[in-house]
């Protein structure tokens, strides 16, 4: 008896641990600890702005090892809650709500000191970087004695100290894939993942030596939570160093929310789209889904976005990152649960830009592999198109993402101008790229001259003329918004979901052309210093390729050759060269052809 009774509690035990476990993909950024049964609720304004700093210290040291914390502000942070409650068996307590101190004596034991700081200062994202690793809480003038009533001694007094000092004294203990750029007036907000995840939190110039010393230390394809003064330097100089930006601010409770496991799978019908003769087909796409900090706050309850009644009127597209499947699993979940898929339109999600995480991947040195990282999340979070920014409509650049299994297309903007290559369209095997050809957005496109432009557009469902992908801008337009444009649209003018938008492309523009035995472009003509010749066949073409000038004379080449899905790139470049006309000769065994170009400067 004594021994089934000892395998009955290792059974019970066993069972515990596999559901506490939290799933990750392999090679996974984002730690973990454990799934909490129970936590307390804090309501963000009972609470003074030190109380909070200490509270997210606490939440996110004990998150180590198993959340209890849990701050409400209202808005979405009141739906994951309640949702948590409701669906994952968790009991939330607002027994200690506003009442700080009698919730420390819980659990002050489990502290090895407090670090001194102010709020809203570098003293703050001092104190935010070394908590983890000294297992230590953050402590102002104002709580002082209340914390030392515990017997918890200070560690550090920082409140004169700055982040490179961070950097100088604890470099080897701090998080070498995860690192916070957080503005010193946002103290309050994604301390709690600092601190659970041993991140450097800091703010400075984006190209001061601060800086540069953060992000060199960091591995290849690492994450940064938080954002920066200017988007594109912020991009820019993060991708140079294979750092992936989670724009995430102002986020909170990630240290709780990101220890949860939750299917993220899209709730909405699968269908086979059929081509409609004498129809301009349009796609429209909400931006900014790569803004963590907007997932987990307003987006899901603001009746401009996904909290409006309109939803299900008319197809939509959003996009959403694909690493919230990890780094909010159950809000990933409720979104989808939340989605439309009526007979008159439904929600349709798609990778936010670009991919993983938001960088540019022309300039991001480790993309392969982040592509490959990419593809699993993709296939956790159930997502199949990959939205870019970036700021060149790159071949090379974009066979790195459409050769990944869960990829079936990419949707492409210009960071300059999300409409900028006004819908250039092309395909390697049946996997589409469709740049933006509109921009729904102050300065560029009102509803009505959108709709006016769309309904002149070309309505032959086999041209790629054909097709519009419209860029929305969210803090601009809503769901009313579309629905007014879609009003205006008149007939053989069709507004698709975005699985069916690429589902109609790959069939009427792309098969064809799968279907070809050899197709050969070079372009750009004029040229500066490079040409592209692009070779779409199913089997290797032995080629002999030259450049000539008018007078019959070799110009010295350097090929790079990139294979695609497809077939090959070769980009031919050429460096001092004069002004003029040249031709390009390449021969693939079967056939010979001539290209005229002009070099210019």
């Amino acid at each position: 008896m004594k021994s089934i009774i000892a395998i009955v509690i290792f059974l019970s035990g066993y069972q515990s641990i596999a559901q506490n476990t939290i799933h990750r993909v392999n090679q996974s950024p984002y730690p973990s600890s454990s799934q909490s049964d129970t936590l307390y609720l804090f309501h963000d304004d009972l609470l003074t702005d030190y109380e909070i700093l200490l509270l997210q210290s606490i939440q996110g040291l004990l998150a180590k090892t198993e959340p209890r914390i849990y701050r409400d502000r209202g808005g979405g942070s009141s739906i994951w809650i309640n949702d948590l409650a409701e669906n994952y068996n968790v009991f939330v307590s607002d027994e200690f709500d506003g009442n700080l101190e009698p919730f420390i004596s819980l659990y002050y034991s489990q502290f090895s000191g407090y670090v001194l700081c102010n709020v809203d200062d570098n003293s703050a994202n001092v104190a935010n970087s070394i908590c983890g690793p000294l297992n230590a809480i953050a402590v102002t003038p104002q709580l002082q004695d209340m914390v030392e009533s515990f017997d918890i001694p200070m560690l550090a007094d920082v409140r004169e100290k700055e982040e490179q000092w961070v950097l100088d004294q604890y470099e080897s203990l701090l998080n070498k894939k995860i690192v916070t750029y957080q503005r010193e007036d946002k103290s309050l907000f994604l301390g709690d993942y600092s601190i659970f995840t041993d991140a450097l939190h800091f703010y400075d110039d984006i190209h001061s030596s601060t800086t540069e010393n953060s992000f060199s230390r960091m591995e290849p394809n690492s994450i940064l939570f938080g954002w920066g003064d200017d988007e594109y330097q912020t991009v820019s100089k993060a991708s140079s160093y294979s750092i992936g930006v989670h724009p995430a601010d102002w986020g909170f409770n990630i240290s709780t929310l990101t220890n949860f496991n939750a299917e993220t799978s899209q709730h909405v019908s699968d269908i086979n789209p059929l081509i409609e003769e004498g129809t301009h087909t349009v796609c429209f796409l909400m931006s900014d889904g790569d803004n963590v900090q907007w997932m987990l706050n307003s987006f899901a309850d603001d009746s401009r976005w996904f909290g409006s009644p309109n939803r299900g009127l008319m197809d939509i597209g959003w996009t959403i990152p694909p690493s919230l499947s990890e780094i909010a699993p159950t809000v990933m979940s409720k979104i989808y649960s939340m989605a439309a898929d009526t007979d008159s339109g439904k929600d349709y999600f798609v990778a936010g830009p670009s991919g993983l995480t938001y960088h540019f991947p022309e300039t991001f040195p480790a993309l392969e592999v982040s592509c490959n990282l990419m593809n699993e999340y993709l296939n956790k979070s159930d997502l199949s198109i990959v939205n870019i920014l970036g700021n060149e409509f790159d071949e090379a650049v974009f066979h790195q993402f459409l050769k990944q299994e869960h990829v079936d297309g990419l949707f492409y903007y210009d960071y300059s101008d999300y409409s900028k290559e006004k819908g250039r369209m092309d395909c390697f095997a049946l996997k589409p790229v469709i740049a933006g050809k509109y921009n729904l957005w102050g300065g560029f496109e009102s509803c009505e001259s959108l709709a006016e432009k769309l309904n002149n557009e070309n309505k032959d469902p086999y041209s790629q003329d054909g097709y519009s992908l419209v860029a929305v801008h969210n803090w601009s337009n809503s769901v009313d918004s579309l629905l007014y444009v879609r009003s205006l649209l008149e007939q053989g003018v069709r507004v698709v979901s975005p699985d069916e938008f690429v589902q109609l492309i790959s069939k009427a523009i792309c098969s064809p052309l799968e279907s070809s035995e050899l197709i050969t472009e070079a372009y750009p003509n004029p040229f500066m210093d490079k040409i592209k010749l692009r070779i779409r066949s199913s089997i290797p073409i032995d080629l002999n390729i030259s450049v000539k000038d008018l007078n019959g004379r070799s110009v010295p080449l350097k090929i790079d050759l990139v294979e695609t899905i497809d077939g090959w790139i070769y980009n031919l470049i050429m460096y001092d060269i004069s002004e003029g006309m040249y031709f390009l000769h390449y021969d693939t065994g079967t056939q010979h052809k001539t290209t005229k170009f002009v070099k210019t400067f």
